[in-house]
């Protein structure tokens, strides 16, 4: 990724860009190269073949006109053969150096801290990953090969045009230069009209990925008339930028056009001028006019490589946007790295101040407070009072703006995140089930989990009869959306997956809010023993659900409005946790 680091000169850009992704795929290039180097080669040769052909063919007998038109046949067959192998290798190359930056890209996404993805929609970064890299997976390969491929074969023409005559080699080759600066120009002008319909189609992305992901809050609300009117308003905008591309290709085809036939009626002339002279004969001149239409092939595909250039110019653009925006959530430098210890952790904030970027005014302020390693802390208060940011902290998925948060007595920014994401578990109410096995959604696509353990806690949750009425055991395929769960059910599952990992600190994220009581009561005991020898932060809405915690922390406004030990605030009629549980009565939210 180090390659949109340099300037924006496209050839640096280009060669770092190869060089990156087809470092690994040395031996497939190397026969992609001499596949075209052949082809190349079989063009240039099969003209000479018709020279002598046609120069010889009167005085020649017929078994040597035969075997100049085999010879001839044959060299057609190995070029053919050539071209197809050529195509193959190069769709593989580029297909594989594609997906290696799409996992490059992927990986870059997933390193992000939450303000990455409120600014870049779902859809969006969909568009950009998937899009975005199918626009490039043609450079990667055929791209560069065959643009290599075609000024090979045109330096190669014109050679051969110079070694049979000074005169119609020189003017070929001022034709020549005159097509690719027309080209060149054209490109230079039309670059901006396919950035700006690529940047169109990523917003079309992200307003249809918005849609259909809220698609029933759409539809309760009366929203549909709103939203095909900003579909058709998005689609109006893009309509334009594409026709505006569009035109800069066919100008681009048109002008090749013009000059391939200006070229045919220049070499035309002048081949007869130099025959009728006696300076030629007559198969040189079939010969230079035969070069004259093998030129054509080459300007018509440096014509097109030039125009999937621009498209692919724009692509890297925006690709380079997206993977310019370093991670603001790092691992720590190696000499301030520090290890978390065994057991149940510590909790400890100090002096937090916190708000989302963009955000006036601070999401938390000045929280300190701490918990003890094998305690239990339950986190209240209203909608907005700062809760879920607390555990968002803890989390590490963004940093507080002032004063630090520790676990075990060390700060996380010194923790590396594949250690913190070990040892710190969360389930939340949005349970997320994967389009994939039983096995594969406990386990997370673990491979060093045997069946027996994974069957061993459902049977400790509570799942044991639910598992054994599917129909392939651990390797039933479970629906995206957790077709077929009901809610406890796909809450037992998150529950399973946290045992299988045995973190020192388990996070439950009003991890029991949409239950019913009856299905609450069955997850709650399953989340007692998960809880047991384990650091656990609470947050609920339900009280009762924070009957088991050792300490209760009440938020208001994103500061510590109380804290201190449940039962004694319990206790205290004056505290507000204990006003909360005489308003809620162990029955309604808060």
């Amino acid at each position: 990724m180090a390659f949109l680091s340099l300037p924006k000169v496209p050839v640096l850009r280009y060669y770092r860009l190869l060089r990156t992704y087809l470092a690994a795929l040395r031996w497939p290039v190397l026969a992609l190269c001499a596949l075209v180097a052949l082809n190349i080669g079989l063009q240039l040769a099969n003209p000479q073949v018709l020279r002598v052909l046609i120069d010889t063919g009167h005085s020649s007998s017929a078994a040597g006109a035969a075997g100049l038109a085999a010879l001839f046949a044959g060299l057609a067959l190995l070029q053919l053969f050539a071209t197809v192998g050529a195509d193959y290798a190069g769709e593989r190359i580029g297909w594989t150096a594609a997906n290696r930056l799409r996992g490059d890209l992927l990986e870059h996404c997933l390193r992000q801290d939450g303000s990455f993805f409120q600014k870049h929609p779902a859809g969006e970064l969909i568009e950009r990953i998937d899009g975005d890299v199918r626009g490039v997976s043609g450079f990667f390969a055929m791209l560069t090969v065959s643009l290599c491929g075609n000024i090979g074969l045109i330096v190669g023409v014109l050679v051969v045009l110079y070694y049979e005559n000074g005169w119609m080699g020189a003017v070929m080759t001022l034709f020549v230069a005159a097509a690719l600066f027309t080209f060149g120009r054209i490109r230079e002008w039309t670059l901006p009209f396919w950035v700006r319909m690529g940047e169109a189609g990523a917003d079309f992305y992200a307003f249809l990925g918005d849609q259909l992901a809220h698609t029933e809050d759409t539809r309760s609300s009366g929203a549909e008339a709103y939203a095909m009117h900003k579909f058709r308003q998005i689609l109006r905008q893009w309509f334009p930028r594409h026709m505006r591309a569009g035109f800069g290709f066919s100008l681009m085809w048109a002008a090749s056009t013009v000059i391939l036939g200006l070229g045919t009626v220049l070499v035309l002339a002048l081949g007869t001028y130099l025959w009728t002279g006696g300076l030629i004969t007559a198969g040189a001149l079939y010969m230079m006019l035969f070069y004259m239409g093998l030129l054509a092939g080459p300007l018509d595909g440096i014509r097109d490589l030039i125009a999937s250039l621009q498209r692919a110019e724009a692509h890297l653009e925006r690709i380079g946007g997206l993977l310019a925006e370093a991670p603001v959530i790092r691992d720590p430098a190696p000499e301030e790295e520090a290890q978390l210890g065994e057991g149940p952790l510590s909790v400890d904030f100090r002096g937090v101040n916190f708000n989302y970027g963009g955000e006036s005014g601070s999401v938390l302020s000045d929280l300190t407070f701490s918990l003890q390693a094998g305690k239990s802390l339950g986190i209240v208060g209203r909608t907005g009072s700062g809760k879920t940011s607390v555990i968002r902290l803890l989390l590490r998925l963004y940093d507080p703006a002032e004063g630090a948060v520790l676990l075990g007595g060390t700060d996380i920014r010194r923790v590396r995140l594949a250690q913190l994401r070990e040892r710190v578990g969360l389930v939340t109410q949005e349970v997320r089930i994967l389009s994939g096995s039983v096995r594969d959604n406990v386990t997370f696509f673990a491979p060093d989990i045997p069946d027996e353990r994974i069957v061993e806690v459902l049977d400790g949750l509570g799942l044991g009869e639910w598992y054994r009425t599917l129909p392939a055991g651990l390797d039933t395929v479970l629906g995206a959306q957790g077709e077929g769960l009901s809610a406890g059910e796909a809450q037992l599952l998150a529950l399973a997956r946290i045992f299988l990992r045995n973190p020192s600190l388990v996070v439950l994220d009003e991890a029991s809010s949409r239950l019913d009581p009856s299905t609450e009561e069955k997850v709650q005991q399953a989340t007692n023993r998960l809880l047991q020898g384990r650091t656990a932060i609470v947050i609920a809405h339900r009280l009762n659900t924070l009957r088991g915690v050792d300490r209760i922390l009440v938020m208001d406004g994103g500061k510590i409005a109380e804290q201190g030990s449940r039962q004694a605030l319990a206790d205290r009629p004056s505290s507000r946790y204990s006003r909360l549980l005489r308003q809620a009565s162990g029955k309604e939210t808060i």
